[in-house]
């Protein structure tokens, strides 16, 4: 059997028409939905993107959250088990950060292809940063003033992206449009593993004017966006509300875009053949805030808005269902190995989630655990606990925790004290099963008061190879 895997960056659960959207369109998703397992209460672990991933390579906690850092050249990995198994493994994405500044998420794979234009991706140096021909000043943002377009991060873009000009010049367009392509070079394997990593719909929301023009139909629109709105307006307390109102358009309109290139694979995926005998699994990495308490993106502490992930499971047999059983990544390696006839390790962190909702079987996770491994402060948060039914924002005093009914935005902590506390206690316990220090934990337990215990870390390790560090906070220093 072949399998996909599919990783959809900033995707969130209930921006997909599959999981009861009604007004964001995305017929392929929806048609994937339908012939597959869906998991409703899947979420995010270790968080963001590159953390995120790290949890589905290795199958394993990271005390208790993956930190931002290089994958390490030991690790036992997804697709180097696969391989050892007799599996071709090839990656093909345009998720900058996996290959980028020596993150090496390449290395476990017999081959890959990196497609070139997503966000900080830094392709080219030129004296001028000239625009995309679908941005332009919008009066909505001059409250922002000029500098506002003036950042790395819309310079190494808009660089990057110089000579886009019809819709297949876009990124999300050739990933698909490239792994399309590998299904119709490899139409008589059974024995390939495919990652396909897609960075669409992760900032910056820049889409085709036609795709913004089913989301913001403003008189006189011409579907053109202002790159002022990239990055320094998402959480301006200032903007106007037309402003936000073409924010939140945006994202929904990068959805759609990323649906519409991710439906030329599955149309490959059914005139290849390749549909009876390739598994798919398509999975979002985390989501974002579109608007949600006054915040466009994503942050420190973690809510539903930005944990909550679509998971669909695709078998040639043709098994469909729906469960509620709580996935995280951790689950993905054990699940596809099963898929594979593979040998599962016993030191992996996860559960094999498909045979466990095929058997109508209630999976062994009570919660969820998210957050970041480096944002263990008040300011930024602890971590956040997800049951069946709420999210637990986690505090050292339960009175300070806030619980939200998934759906909802409302803190009906003061409402449900018992079931607060509960959660309390089991966020704490779950933290200290996956291996969190124990100095940690008490220090937790008795109010997190002063400074985190010396030496007690937070994580394995930082800042990973000697003289390592994120290549997206220095992109085009000086160029």
């Amino acid at each position: 059997m072949n399998i996909i895997l599919i990783l959809i960056d900033t995707l969130r659960y209930d921006y997909v028409g599959a999981n009861d959207n009604d007004w964001i369109e995305t017929p392929n998703l929806d048609r994937l939905a339908a012939q597959s397992w869906c998991f409703d209460r899947a979420f995010s672990a270790s968080f963001p993107t590159i953390p995120y991933r790290t949890d589905v390579m290795t199958g394993r906690y990271g005390s208790p959250f993956h930190v931002w850092k290089p994958l390490p050249f030991d690790a036992r990995t997804l697709p180097w088990t696969l391989a050892e198994a007799g599996y071709a493994t090839q990656l093909i994405h345009d998720t900058p950060h996996l290959v980028n500044g020596g993150h090496a998420f390449d290395y476990p794979f017999h081959t890959w292809t990196f497609i070139r234009g997503a966000e900080v991706d830094r392709s080219w140096i030129n004296d001028e940063a000239k625009w995309p021909n679908n941005w332009c000043k919008d009066p909505l943002f001059d409250l922002l003033g000029d500098e506002a377009d003036q950042t790395r991060h819309n310079f190494t873009y808009a660089r990057t992206n110089r000579g886009r000009h019809n819709l297949d010049d876009w990124n999300c367009a050739g990933l698909f449009n490239t792994a399309a392509q590998f299904l119709k070079d490899n139409t008589r394997r059974d024995n390939f593993f495919l990652w396909i990593d897609c960075f669409d719909p992760h900032e910056p929301w820049d889409v085709p004017p036609e795709f913004m023009l089913k989301y913001d139909k403003t008189p006189g629109y011409d579907g053109r966006l202002d790159p002022r709105a990239f990055q320094q307006a998402r959480s301006n307390p200032d903007l106007p509300d037309a402003a936000k109102a073409r924010i939140k358009a945006s994202y929904a309109a990068k959805v759609t875009w990323m649906d519409h290139c991710f439906g030329r694979f599955l149309e490959a995926l059914d005139s290849t053949g390749l549909s009876k005998n390739t598994a798919v699994i398509l999975a979002g990495d985390h989501g974002t805030n579109v608007g949600e308490r006054g915040k466009f993106g994503k942050g420190a502490p973690v809510h539903e808005q930005e944990i909550h992930i679509p998971l669909f499971i695709k078998t040639p047999e043709g098994d469909t269902g729906r469960t509620s059983n709580i996935v995280q990544p951790q689950d993905y390696f054990p699940t596809i190995l099963n898929l594979a006839g593979v040998p599962i390790p016993e030191d992996l962190d996860g559960y094999d989630v498909l045979s466990c909702a095929q058997k109508g079987e209630d999976g062994p996770r009570k919660l969820a655990l998210a957050g970041t491994a480096r944002g263990w402060s008040a300011q930024r948060g602890f971590f956040t606990v997800f049951d069946q039914d709420a999210t637990l924002e986690w505090h050292p005093n339960p009175e300070d925790c806030t619980l939200t009914p998934y759906g909802s935005l409302e803190n009906i902590a003061a409402n449900h004290p018992d079931r607060v506390k509960q959660l309390h206690v089991d966020g704490i316990a779950e933290l200290a099963r996956r291996g969190a220090d124990p100095r940690l934990i008490d220090w937790l337990k008795n109010g997190a008061e002063g400074a985190i215990p010396e030496d007690c870390p937070l994580f394995d390790g930082w800042p990973g190879p000697p003289g390592f560090r994120t290549y997206f906070a220095r992109a085009y220093d000086g160029a």
